[in-house]
């Protein structure tokens, strides 16, 4: 059971009610996680635009974001983080294999090109252990990635680790809409 109340639509503070409805038309429904965050409008308001930012750049694009996201999810065990970088995988293009390959290494890198399976490989890593990208992974990051695209995926990593550890902490179910789908 949640921490908190998962408000309502007619209970969300005014000043997240228009978020609520763009992300509702987005997305197709709000997220729990959204309802959560709700209890603190002034924390919302701060928080969301970031964590937006670092879900929309285009500097890596859909495919490698989803990766981060879905690799860190899986290495944290996120039910709720699963579910949703799932089905936002299928959105940038993932397919059936690939998704079933994240989270076991050697899979990983026998499906995905090295680019893909190296961000896989630091998203286990760094989730894992603060200190657990280790220099040669710096090394290989630098040489596959221009410095931006590096600070895009390890924001995407990190951003995605915060978003997981308060999920858990606060015990945040994933929406029936997206337990019917993994269901079927």
């Amino acid at each position: 059971m949640t921490m908190v109340p998962l408000l309502a639509d007619d209970a969300v503070p005014p000043p997240l009610a228009g978020l609520f409805e763009a992300v509702e038309e987005d997305y197709g429904f709000v997220p729990n996680i959204l309802r959560a965050l709700a209890n603190t409008p002034e924390l919302a308001t701060a928080f969301l635009p970031l964590w937006a930012g670092v879900y929309r750049s285009p500097v890596i694009g859909g495919r490698l974001r989803a990766l981060a996201a879905l690799g860190t999810a899986r290495s944290l065990e996120c039910t709720y983080c699963v579910a949703h970088m799932t089905r936002s995988a299928r959105r940038a293009g993932l397919v059936d294999t690939e998704l079933d390959a994240i989270g076991d290494p050697d899979a990983e890198q026998s499906v995905f090109d090295p680019r893909e399976a190296l961000i896989l490989e630091v998203a286990d890593a760094l989730t894992q252990d603060p200190d657990g990208v280790t220099d040669d992974m710096r090394t290989e990051l630098a040489a596959a990635f221009t410095p931006g695209e590096v600070v895009n995926i390890v924001l995407a990593i990190g951003m995605y680790n915060l978003t997981s550890r308060v999920l858990k902490a606060l015990q945040i179910p994933v929406e029936d809409v997206l337990v019917a789908v993994e269901a079927s």
